[in-house]
């Protein structure tokens, strides 16, 4: 009887721990405010990605975001951000990766997507999220992005930092500019 109640003990316990170590692994690699991956598991999966294959990446800033937390406050802010993180999810597929980079950055992993695709998967995320009203109180506001596209058709698995590279120059030249840059690698 003991024994039983041991053993009981010992399976409940290995349950908790488990499920403990399975929300402490989501609580690390998921975004509170968005529920979209983080930066750290967009490094990690960077670091682990296995294709030879097309593979693109976008990185999304919102222009002048600072402007509706400091105009609207911070719950304002935060609503744009999950309705961001929102369009995100529906206008992308289901095996794509996308990360909230930090404060109102993104970024999307296109897998098996060469540069013409991405550029009209980018276009789609402009257009819903620049078409899109937020309503704070009485006030309607639009909202415009700037993203930087980076395109490899082969050999990813040795220019995987160039990848993140290119899209982070792009999204440079984009920034402020209300515009989509694609630049090769």
């Amino acid at each position: 009887m003991i024994w039983n109640i041991f053993l009981i003990f010992q399976i409940v316990w290995a349950i908790g721990l488990s499920l403990l170590f399975k929300e402490v692994s989501v609580q690390a690699n998921t975004d509170a405010l968005t529920g979209l991956f983080n930066r750290n598991y967009f490094n990690k999966m960077l670091n682990k990605i296995k294709t030879k294959g097309p593979i693109s990446l976008l990185l999304i800033d919102l222009d002048n975001f600072k402007n509706i937390n400091d105009l609207y406050g911070h719950l304002a802010g935060d609503a744009v951000l999950q309705k961001v993180a929102e369009i995100l999810k529906n206008v992308t597929r289901k095996v794509d990766i996308i990360v909230r980079w930090g404060g109102d950055e993104f970024a999307v992993v296109l897998w098996e997507t060469e540069e013409q695709e991405a550029l009209n998967i980018a276009q789609r995320i402009k257009t819903r999220i620049e078409d899109y009203d937020f309503a704070f109180g009485q006030s309607r506001v639009k909202i415009s992005v700037s993203i930087g596209i980076a395109s490899m058709k082969e050999d990813v698995l040795n220019d995987k930092d160039q990848l993140f590279k290119t899209a982070d120059e792009a999204l440079y030249l984009a920034k402020g500019k209300k515009k989509l840059i694609t630049l090769s690698t």
